[in-house]
């Protein structure tokens, strides 16, 4: 049974949230949200001790936020909290970084290669995709082009002494790389984690044939992997995602097997889209990669307005609580965990510290 802050994170996710103007003066001193992707659109809180979570706002998500939500984050005391369903619940926003605005030495910003969300920072090598997925804003919002390696590496750096927010582990994340670019992108793999020894390096990527090759990445220093479902359903994975549908279910859970076997327990996740499927189908996916060891991620859909799928609405609070609860009991009978496993970066995932206090992070 959630709680109820619990299912606070809940109503933000699905509804969104306000703020108050004594709220947006108190936080105008910096952007709320870098909204650098569909489901990291929205402002940061810790509710409580240690529920984080991205509550999406109507700044950027008008198309499915109201211009009054029903939950609203306004001062209380010394600090903040969120008045929801006649309770008020403490709240922490999280700044973005400090480098937020800065540069680095060749003049690009430092938000072209990273941002930092949370205690993780996320550089995507390749900016644009070379797949296109109706639910993703990367094919919609960016031109496809490679980075530098040594920018990659630098804004790490950067993100890592950030005094506001600093990273404390790494993803590498970003499009998927055309054919031609798989040599640069596994020299980003090996190069990131030669140079921050000690720095948990992950990486989430499609696992395209001839791309990643398990044993070398453990070699290289590689953390864990995400490789991520997304959609089970075999027709609507077609419809949404054909490029990573034509991959083949088979070729999906077979990777992740192997994953598995080479990182060991708790370094392989992979995610589902929540609401994009019926529940019954989420679920089938969720025991497919329990049952191979996999820690599965629950992500609830969360329409961009720059996507085609812009006007379909996300999963309800019931749809995500029932979602939740028996995806727990999977996992649970698995021996695995819902994912990630790392506190803040359940953020924007149906996920909730096994035991509050425990600060399960890496």
């Amino acid at each position: 049974m959630l709680s109820p802050i619990q299912r606070l994170k809940l109503h933000l996710m699905a509804e969104g949230l306000a703020l108050s103007s004594r709220a947006r003066e108190a936080l105008s001193s910096r952007p709320l949200t870098l909204a650098d992707y569909a489901t990291t659109s929205g402002i940061s809180l810790v509710l409580g001790e240690e529920i984080w979570v991205n509550a999406p706002l109507r700044d950027h998500n008008p198309n499915f936020v109201a211009e009054s939500p029903p939950h609203l984050l306004d001062l209380e005391g010394a600090g903040f909290a969120v008045a929801s369903g006649g309770q008020h619940f403490a709240a922490r926003p999280i700044p973005v970084p400090d480098y937020h605005d800065e540069k680095n030495s060749s003049e690009e910003p430092y938000t072209s290669y990273a941002i930092t969300h949370a205690d993780r920072v996320r550089i995507s090598p390749i900016e644009g995709c070379g797949m296109v997925c109706t639910f993703c804003d990367l094919p919609y919002e960016y031109r496809y082009r490679r980075k530098r390696v040594d920018g990659l590496v630098d804004s790490v750096a950067r993100a890592l002494e950030d005094r506001t927010l600093p990273a404390r582990h790494v993803l590498i994340s970003g499009g998927t790389p055309k054919p031609e670019d798989f040599d640069f992108l596994r020299t980003v793999y090996y190069e990131v984690p030669k140079a921050f020894p000690g720095v948990a390096v992950d990486i989430m990527m499609v696992p395209s044939p001839g791309l990643l090759n398990l044993t070398e990445l453990k070699q290289a220093g590689i953390h864990g992997l995400s490789i991520n479902l997304e959609i089970f359903n075999a027709e609507i994975s077609r419809k949404v995602m054909r490029q990573k549908h034509d991959l083949g279910l088979p070729y999906y859970l077979d990777f992740i097997e192997k994953a598995v076997v080479e990182f060991g327990a708790g370094k392989v996740r992979s995610l589902l889209l929540v609401g994009l499927e019926p529940l019954e189908e989420t679920l089938r996916g969720v025991e497919a990669l329990a049952a191979r060891g996999c820690d599965p991620v629950l992500s609830p859909f969360r329409p961009d307005p720059s996507t085609p799928l812009r006007n379909a609405p996300p999963p309800g609070v019931e749809f995500l609580a029932e979602a939740y609860e028996r995806s727990a009991e999977i996992a649970e009978r698995h021996g695995v965990m819902l994912g990630p496993r790392c506190v803040p970066c359940q953020h924007n995932t149906l996920t909730f510290p096994v035991e509050p206090g425990t600060g399960n992070h890496h």
